[in-house]
């Protein structure tokens, strides 16, 4: 191993011990495509998504500071996910993606260096039950639970030595969601009012000598979609993310890990005919508080092409 790549490393662990949280960092994706809404029954969405995210500014609790060794962090994950109408009132869904890279921007003495990461990531599988729905479907209630399972890398190393938790693909522990959405109509059609939240909790990384749990974590949102005709809608949510302090063994808290976000959340969906539909979503922090000093994300933005097929409506057509 030369003298530079041993320096980057170096370094970047330094940075990790210190202030590297995967609360704010590149960290990994929730899983979460945009779509919260249910599936009537017998009814197939295939959605194909592409990611990317930034971090590059590193905070002490809710300002900025500066940390030379450091210069930028991201990521770009394309994920599969397919979901099924089993019942009028549940839906199950299943989603796995792969990280192109995880990467870390060093700087050093001759230049910036880099610490990449890729592979695949976490598995997600989702059941909704959807227990209220109005007659005029102007309204509807979904509850529901699920498990992201760590089937992806998490042994990633550079020259022998293994990259930190925040840059492996997967975040390797199991994790638990419970989550509520509801939605409501306007009587003229145009405007949808939602809200939405969501809890997740994650089981202690047992690996050898290595023990590690990630801090529980909390989002809070509502919004409002603008429907401009069939094929073209606009929505806006605010967002607000909690996320506890990480543990080490012995319960020994993660001094830099856990935060309070602010975000804001725009939407635009197109639908063409036969079922397809394209959106592009970002999430843009407005405010951050964080525990210690964490590199914390400046913008991250997705690009989704979904398609909807129903199996009764494609038999029907058929038919005529």
């Amino acid at each position: 191993m030369d003298f530079k790549v041993l320096f980057t490393i170096l370094a970047f662990f330094f940075v990790a011990e210190n202030g590297f949280s995967q609360c704010c960092s590149a960290g990994n994706p929730l899983g979460s495509n945009g779509i919260n809404d249910g599936l009537p029954e017998r009814e197939w969405q295939f959605l194909a998504s592409y990611k990317h995210s930034l971090s590059k500014e590193y905070f002490h609790k809710d300002h900025q500071i500066e940390v030379p060794l450091v210069e930028n962090s991201y990521y770009d994950y394309q994920s599969l996910s397919v979901a099924y109408g089993i019942l009028k009132w549940m839906n199950v869904s299943a989603e796995i993606g792969y990280f192109y890279n995880k990467t870390q921007i060093l700087k050093s003495g001759q230049g910036n260096d880099e610490i990449r990461a890729h592979g695949l990531g976490d598995l997600g599988i989702n059941i909704r039950f959807l227990p209220f729905k109005t007659l005029r479907t102007t309204s509807q209630l979904i509850v529901s639970g699920g498990i992201r399972i760590p089937v992806g890398e998490f042994n990633e190393q550079i020259d022998g030595v293994t990259v930190p938790v925040s840059l492996q693909p997967s975040s390797g522990a199991l994790k638990i969601n419970a989550s509520l959405y509801y939605s409501i109509l306007t009587t003229n059609w145009k405007f949808l009012v939602n809200s939405f939240a969501l809890y997740e909790y994650s089981n202690t990384i047992e690996k050898g000598y290595f023990i590690y749990k990630y801090g529980d974590f909390l989002q809070l949102s509502s919004g409002l979609q603008y429907n401009l005709n069939r094929q073209l809608t606009f929505l806006l949510n605010f967002k607000y993310e909690w996320r506890g302090q990480d543990q080490r063994e012995n319960d020994e808290i993660v001094e830099s890990s856990g935060s309070h976000l602010i975000l804001i959340n725009p939407q635009i969906t197109y639908n063409f005919k036969r079922g397809w539909s394209i959106m592009l979503l970002s999430d843009l922090p407005v405010y951050k508080y964080v525990y210690g000093e964490q590199l914390t994300n400046s913008y991250a933005v997705q690009l989704s092409l979904y398609k909807r097929i129903n199996i009764i409506k494609s038999k029907i057509e058929i038919l005529h």
